[in-house]
Order: C-alpha cells, then sequence, then structure tokens
C-alpha cells in the first residue's frame, strides 16, 4: 500500500505540454511530480496538477506535498508567474447514493475535485470535478528551474512569508489595477513584524521616556504617556517596513515604497488615485518580490538578482 500527494493548483502562465499529455517534473528534496496541465482557470491562467506517488504512509505523503505547495507559493511570487495554491477544500459534495454507487461501480472512494493538497491511498479514490469559465506559455524547463531555485529558501516559511507570497499571487488574479495594488502593498504590509521597529527608534522612545521621567507630571498623566510610549516602542507599521527595507534592500527602496504606501492609504482612505494606479501597481509589484526575495534568502543583494520576466499583460 503506497500513497499520493496531489496538488491541484491555479497558474497564471500556462506550462507549454500539448493537450492530453504529462511529463515530469523533477524538483530537489522530493519525489519526482506527474505534471498535467488541465482547462482554463477563471478569470485567468490554467489549471494544473503535480501528482507525487511512491510515499509508504499518508503523513510523508502530506508532509511532501505540503512543502510543494509552500515551494509553488513562492516560486508564484517571487518570479512573478502567478500560482494559487488554494485552500486545500472542496467546493464539491455529492450525496451518500453517489457516494455508494461509485463505490459499487468502481470499488473506489469517490472524492470531490480540490483546489489544493489532496493525499489518498493509490488507486483507491475516483476524483470527480466540474469547471466552469490572453495567456502566456512557459517551457517546462523553466518551471523546473524556478522551483529548483526556490525550493531550499521556501523550507520552513514563516506565517509571515507565506502569508505575503500568498498575497502577491492573489494580485496576479485580480482584474483591476486598484485591487493589484492594495494587494501587493498589503503583501509587504503582512512581511513585517511591528515590533520590529529599528534601534533608532527603540532609542528615540528611550529618550523620550527619560524626559517624561524627569518632569513633575501628575501620576496619572505620566502613567498615560508611559503607556502611550509603550504602545509606540512595541509597534510602528512604517519604521517596521521602513528598517525592513533599509536591511534587506536600500533607502531608495525604503523611500519608494513609503511613498507606495502613502498612495494606498490616499486610495483606502479617501478614493484618490482610482484608474491612476498602473505604474504604482506595477512598482509595488518589483518592490513586493524583491523584499519577499531577499527575506527568504537573508541576502540583500540576492533580491537584485531575481529574474525578472516580462509581466503578463492585463
Amino acid at each position: 500500500m503506497t500513497y499520493c500527494a496531489r496538488y491541484r493548483f491555479k497558474i497564471l502562465s500556462a506550462v507549454q505540454i500539448p493537450d492530453g499529455e504529462a511529463l515530469t517534473i523533477t524538483v530537489p528534496g522530493l519525489l519526482p511530480a506527474t505534471l498535467e496541465i488541465g482547462l482554463d482557470a477563471y478569470p485567468f491562467g490554467k489549471w494544473a496538477v503535480l501528482r507525487m506517488s511512491g510515499f509508504a504512509t499518508e503523513e510523508e505523503a502530506r508532509i511532501a506535498g505540503r512543502r510543494l505547495g509552500d515551494t509553488l507559493l513562492v516560486t508564484g511570487a517571487v518570479t512573478r508567474m502567478g500560482i494559487d495554491i488554494g485552500f486545500s477544500r472542496s467546493t464539491l459534495q455529492f450525496s451518500a447514493a453517489i457516494h455508494a454507487a461509485v463505490k459499487a461501480e468502481s470499488g473506489k472512494e469517490l472524492r470531490a475535485e480540490t483546489h489544493g493538497l489532496m493525499v489518498y491511498e493509490e488507486d483507491a479514490v475516483a476524483i470527480l470535478g466540474m469547471n466552469a469559465q490572453g495567456s502566456v506559455l512557459i517551457a517546462p524547463q523553466v518551471l523546473e528551474d524556478r522551483l529548483t531555485t526556490w525550493v531550499a529558501a521556501s523550507a520552513g516559511l514563516t506565517e509571515r512569508q507565506r502569508n505575503c507570497a500568498a498575497l502577491l499571487n492573489d494580485s496576479f488574479f485580480v482584474p483591476q489595477t486598484e485591487g493589484q495594488f492594495v494587494l501587493r502593498v498589503s503583501a509587504v504590509e503582512a512581511l513585517c513584524d511591528q515590533t520590529d521597529v529599528g534601534a533608532d527608534y527603540q532609542t528615540a522612545i528611550s529618550a523620550i521616556e527619560a524626559f517624561v521621567a524627569s518632569q513633575a507630571f501628575a501620576d496619572d498623566v505620566r502613567e498615560t504617556i508611559n503607556r502611550s510610549l509603550s504602545f509606540q516602542r512595541r509597534q510602528s507599521l512604517r519604521q517596521s517596513y521602513m528598517t525592513k527595507f533599509r536591511t534587506l534592500l536600500s533607502e531608495t527602496e525604503a523611500k519608494a515604497f513609503d511613498a507606495l504606501y502613502q498612495k494606498r492609504s490616499k486610495l483606502v482612505h479617501d478614493g484618490q488615485g482610482r484608474g491612476d494606479l498602473t505604474m504604482a501597481a506595477n512598482e509595488a509589484l518589483d518592490l513586493a518580490a524583491a523584499i519577499l526575495a531577499a527575506d527568504l534568502t537573508h541576502q540583500p543583494a540576492a533580491a537584485n538578482a531575481v529574474a525578472q520576466p516580462d509581466r503578463a499583460p492585463f
């Protein structure tokens, strides 16, 4: 008895495989995976399936499947391929009678198609799904090479890195420029720990605290000020993203993202900029992909080495 790990995902750039055929993708640290390209996905891209088989236990298959999913997630975000790995949940349900009929006819357990990871015993399930609905083609070797490049960095993803990559991938599947822009800025926001505000900021707060301590304020006033300073010491989004960009990239990128963040605030809170954000959305993509790559590799120069493929037209 062996088990399979099957990952069904959306990919914005369709892989060049003849209809109905499959090929093998080899990614270091994982079993060889069979790649199949399916029907068009809504609103963009294609459905694709990567399937690894031969696992001794269901848990081994699940662990490998999750590792593959993380690698797809990061690869899609950093290389701008656009990969939506879903939430490993099915949107279809079948009655008990249908389950029984399939079991009687084929001897297999009926499973509804899933957007994400499915783990099962080999040759023991029947998968049934339905699909309702300008693409860019990439060579199979390009997909394999990009997965190979990012598989190591994708090991041990933090939740912040995972959320950043997911939001960045989501932005490729949103047709409106405003939605793309908001998601890409939010991806950087998700990556940043608001308690990581930098030594200079902490020193400034300490200086203010010392000044407050030297003043003859009433006890309740002093307590209110100290609580506010304590909160500011622990949490500042702007200082957090400025520190991350300055540490991993440069002051230039930090200021560029700061300007984009202000544009997002004006869009969200005041409605300003709608219909005039194409360049901002593209710049947000560049900065978000670069900071995620740098955060994953912890090498400030690494982000600059990320391949910059032609951006798919929207």
